[in-house]
Parts: structure tokens; sequence; C-alpha cells
């Protein structure tokens, strides 16, 4: 039966509607939606992620892991990707300050800073130190919340040496407002890690490796949609100290030893302050410049710096007022009395002011007109009335009187002058930087005549040569300044540049560092080689450096007891004790420094010199009996 005409009719507008509906939404589709899905494609973007590089581990050079990296954990807020709408950022704010311990209103203000930055994806740490069961219980916390990440990342931790190197090893941390813009042209992120100290600082570029990338696809908001690729990152190189770590805790341990026994009776200084128990120690290989030890005192733990520091150790430590953060071996300057004789000794022989059977007699004194007023005497003391004596006899007994006349003359005798001491002690390197690859260090002071006219607005007198010929007065020096002074004495004239490491050794293999000349003492061999025996006679029996010397082993040495401060009641000043030293004499392989802030050169510092030469030997001589060598 056929369908009548007015059902066909039905059928027929019913089709119709249904097609125009379907021809409608394909036109909002086409027209409407199509605009908004083109905005959505056209936002999508496709990031290009850091993936941060292991950094290099750092080593003594027996391979004692001094720094090494752990996994932690941290919440992260990124600003560019929180919400806009205000009650969803305000879930994602509230969540995060109830997970990190921070106040909502204080994450949306640092949020709206990171808006304003020069990178709004750069994520800003809000907790660190997460362990595995914390990151994962933040992750679900987090989950779905845009803006707001659980990131795993590599933790710096300093580990046998924290304590006895923290100086050397320096620390990390977040880049500083003044290092952004440099850090940022070398393609560092914002919250970067970088060596902010030590070898972790002045080697940041081989530590820190490459990093690689991972690109990501991420909607307008930011959330990952896919991950597309990505480029590995290259670890960072191992970097070895030429430092021995046991050497270094022999030393320290002697060193804080020799602080104590060289404090003033009542362990207060000569205005009445409490004394202060600090020194320093300085292990230096003669033939090529490695540092074995390097130690200052007080010292403190690396760890309560970096990342996972503790703010209330680092505000103890800037508040001390032994100031611990100074690592004197490099980083400060004192007076270095007599052993800076060796210096015009040398001088003194090349000049021809003096052979090694010159004799000068010394009563315990000297006096001098004063240039001004002839009535008026000056009378530069020795420690002692040493009588007639030699060369060798002179550097033995350490006679002031001697070095008096050397340097500034007497009478008939001329002596050096004032320029030349000063020519000399720069060859030796003292006066500049030594070239340390660690950072901070001082560079000391040389005078001469124009320096004082410039600086201090007086002529040079007699007087200034005088106590200058015996390291006192204006010229300062550090003890790693000595350690390079006394090694160019022991090797023949080099002044070499001393370094902390060794070795980088990475993916490509491993780089020594180089060995660096930075002048040579112009003196001739004989006249180096009569200053060594000179400095053999101090440290045998009867010289002021015999305690300084361990038994069955020949060296050559020197003390210095430098005067500072308020004179005493009793007419006398507090001392500087200091010691240097070479070994073995014949084929010298090591110079010893040893520096106390209070102390007698011969009675304090010695014995700590002598404890540290043992220790080095000590282990040398395991090393000879394994492989059969022969060592003095």
């Amino acid at each position: 039966m056929s369908a009548s005409p007015g059902r066909l009719r039905v059928l027929q507008a019913a089709s119709v509607a249904v097609f125009a509906l379907f021809a409608l939404q394909l036109v909002r589709m086409q027209v409407v939606e199509g605009a908004r899905y083109r905005v959505l494609a056209a936002q999508q973007q496709v990031r290009s992620l850091p993936v941060e590089a292991a950094r290099g581990v750092i080593t003594d050079r027996t391979g004692v892991v001094l720094a090494r990296n752990r996994p932690q954990y941290a919440i992260e807020l990124v600003p560019a990707e929180l919400p806009t709408v205000t009650a969803a950022r305000a879930v994602v704010l509230d969540t995060l300050g109830r997970l990190t311990g921070n106040h909502p209103a204080s994450l949306d203000a640092a949020a709206d800073q990171g808006m304003r930055s020069r990178d709004a994806f750069a994520p800003i740490r809000l907790r660190s130190g997460l362990d595995t069961t914390a990151a994962i219980e933040a992750r679900a916390a987090l989950a779905d919340m845009p803006g707001a990440r659980v990131v795993a990342s590599p933790l710096r931790v300093y580990e046998r040496g924290s304590e006895l190197l923290p100086h050397v090893l320096g620390s990390v941390g977040p880049i500083q407002p003044a290092q952004v813009e440099a850090r940022r042209a070398q393609g560092y992120a914002l919250n970067a890690v970088i060596g902010q100290g030590g070898v972790e600082a002045t080697y940041e570029a081989q530590l820190r490796g490459a990093a690689g990338t991972q690109q990501i696809a991420a909607d307008p908001v930011g959330r990952e949609l896919a991950r597309l690729g990505s480029t590995p990152a290259r670890a960072g190189d191992d970097v070895v100290l030429a430092l021995d770590l046991g050497l270094q805790r022999a030393a320290t341990e002697a060193l804080r030893d020799g602080i104590a026994k060289g404090l003033p009776p009542g362990g207060r200084d000569a205005d009445g302050k409490p004394a202060l128990a600090a020194g320093a120690a300085v292990v230096m290989d003669v033939r090529s410049g490695e540092l074995r030890a390097l130690v200052s005192l007080p010292s403190y733990e690396a760890n309560i710096f970096g990342v996972q520091g503790d703010p209330r150790a680092v505000d103890a430590l800037l508040a001390d007022p032994a100031r611990p953060l100074l690592d004197r071996a490099y980083m400060e300057v004192h007076s270095p009395g007599s052993v800076f004789k060796p210096i015009v000794a040398v001088a003194a022989l090349q000049e021809g002011i003096a052979t090694p059977q010159t004799r000068i007699t010394s009563t315990g004194a000297i006096s001098i007109a004063s240039e001004y007023d002839p009535t008026v005497q000056y009378v530069f003391r020795d420690w002692a009335a040493h009588g007639s004596l030699d060369f060798n006899g002179a550097m033995a007994r350490s006679s002031d009187v001697y070095f008096y006349e050397l340097a500034g003359g007497y009478r008939e005798f001329a002596g050096l002058g004032a320029e030349r001491v000063a020519r000399y002690a720069r060859a030796f390197g003292l006066g500049a930087p030594t070239g340390l690859d660690l950072p901070g260090e001082a560079a000391g002071l040389v005078p001469d005549p124009a320096w004082k006219r410039r600086a201090v607005g007086d002529a040079w007198v007699l007087g200034d040569t005088y106590t200058f010929g015996i390291g006192q007065g204006y010229l300062t020096a550090t003890p790693l300044q000595m350690a390079v002074a006394t090694a160019a004495i022991a090797n023949g004239g080099e002044v070499l540049q001393p370094r902390v490491v060794a070795v980088t050794r990475g993916i490509d293999g491993a780089n020594a560092t180089a060995r660096v000349v930075r002048g040579r003492v112009p003196a001739a061999p004989e006249h180096l080689a009569q200053v060594r025996a000179a400095m053999l006679a101090a440290a045998s029996e009867g010289g002021t450096a015999a305690d300084g010397r361990p038994a069955q082993l020949a060296i050559g040495a020197k003390t210095g007891t430098a005067e500072f401060g308020t004179r005493l009641p009793d007419g006398s000043y507090d001392s500087h004790g200091w010691f240097i030293a070479f070994a073995p004499y014949e084929q010298p392989e090591i110079a010893v420094v040893v520096y106390l802030e209070h102390g007698v050169g011969a009675t304090h510092a010695g014995p700590v010199a002598r404890r540290i030469l043992e220790a080095y030997f000590a282990d040398r001589g395991t090393a000879a009996r394994a492989t059969g060598e022969a060592h003095p």
C-alpha cells in the first residue's frame, strides 16, 4: 500500500529539517568553533626543558671521595603555568602552602614577581630535601594542578673532607643577583645551582657538564601533552685534587696542637682580649707546585652551605670573631718575620754584599742617629748577643743584627738598600697573588721608598730598611707566598704557580693541570745552594730550627717570630710564630710553612712542621717499601 501524499510531505519535511540541522552544525564547527580550535592549535607550545647534568665528583689524590651528588626531591612553583582563574589558582596555592609551609599570599606574590622576571617559566623552589615517601605524597596531592610540581635533582654532599677542606672544596648554591647577567649569557637557567666558592667555583665549567634538553608539547596553560624528543645531558668532569686527605688530617691535628701551645698565658693578648686561636699550614711539592695540604684554623663544616644549608649555622659563622670563613693560608697577610731572611741572604750573595765568609759581630743591638736630629739615637735590637758570626752562623742563630746590616748597612759596611731588597722579594713572588686556583687570594705588600711616599706620605728612612731586612715593618705576606718562596730556594730558583687540582677527568679522558713557572729568581745556582746550606745549619744541632727536624732526616729550615699588636708592660709584644722548611735536604720534594697567630717560631711552629714532615715521609716510606724505591 502506497503512502499518502500527506505522509510523504511530512517525511520530506523531516528529512529536510535533519539535513538542515547537520548543515548548521557543520557551519558552526567550521566557522565558529573552527576559529576557536585554530586559536587553541596556535596556542599549543613546543617547549624545550633543560635536563640537569650530574655534577662531577671531587676526590683527593688517592681517590677518596670528597664531594658527590645524592638524589633529592623538591616542590616547585612555575609562575607562567598557574591558572589565571582566581578560584583554580587559589586551590593550587593553598595546596602548595600546606605542603611547603608557605602562606598562600606570599606564594601569590612570588608568582607575580616571577611573571615579571626575564623567564616566567623559571621555577621557584619552595621546599627542598624531601625523601622518597614525602615526594610521592606531594606528587599525589599536586596531581593535575598546573603550576605546581615535584622534581628530582642532585644534592651536593661533602663527605670525608667536609671539616678538613671546606675552604678548598667551597660550596654550590643558587645564582646570586649579581651573577644573573653573566650566567644567563653562558646558558644557565635562572634556577641553576652553581659553584659559589673554592674548587666548586674555580672549576665550575668542568664540574657542571652540559645540560640536556627535553622537547615537550604543552597546552596553553603549560601542561605537558606529549614528549617529542630529547638530547641527553653530559655529566660533569671529575676533579682530582693534588691534596692528600691523610696528610691534610695530620697537618690539621699538628697545627691545632701548636696553636693551643702558642697562646699567651691566660689566653689573652696584650689588649686583654681573648687571644685568637688561629693558624695555617701549607705543604707544597717544590718540583710541580702541587699542594699536598692546605690547612686553615679555625675551620667549619662544608655542608652548612649550599641548597640544603643551615642558615643559623651560617649566621653563627659570620658573627664569629675568629672569622673561620677566612682561609689564613692564602687570604690573610702578616709580617713574615725572620722567615724572610733567606730571601735577603740570596740577594746579598747575588749582589756581592756578602760571601759565605762575611763576619758581623752582634753585641745585642746597633744604634743609629736620627737623620733629622743627630742627638736622637735609635736602637735596633737583636734577640741575643751572638758575637761574631759568619753567613751560615747568622742564619743558624737568626741574628737580627747580621740581617740589619745585610739590608741597610752599618758604618763602613754597605748594605743592599731598600730597593734591592724589594726587587728580590718580588722576584720570589711576594707582593702579588701566586695564581692559586682558588678565589680570594691576597696579594700582600712589598714596600719601597716610592710606596711609602705615596701611601704614608713620609720619606723612607734607614730604620725602615732595617726592619724590612728582618721581615717586619710594612712587609706582609701569606703563608702560601712563603711556601712558593721556600720552594724556589729548594728547586734552584723556579717560582712555581701553586695549585690544588691535579687532574680533571671526563668522558674524553684525563687532563692534568699544567705545571706553570711564573718566574725565576735572578740568582746563581751556587748562591741558592749556599742559602740552602745555611738553612741546613739552622735546622741542625744548635740552630734555631732544630726542633722542626724529624729524626734521621736532613732538612733546610728557618724560624720566624714577628712582633705585632700592643706593647706589653715588660716592653715586649705578642708575636706570630712562623716556620719554613724544605725536605729532604739533598733532593728536595716538599716545602712546609707553618703560621701561628700567637707563638714563637722555634718553640711552637717548629714542632708543628716536624709532625707534618714525619707524616709526609711516613707515607712516602710506605710507598717506597711497596715499590722497592729508596727515599732519604
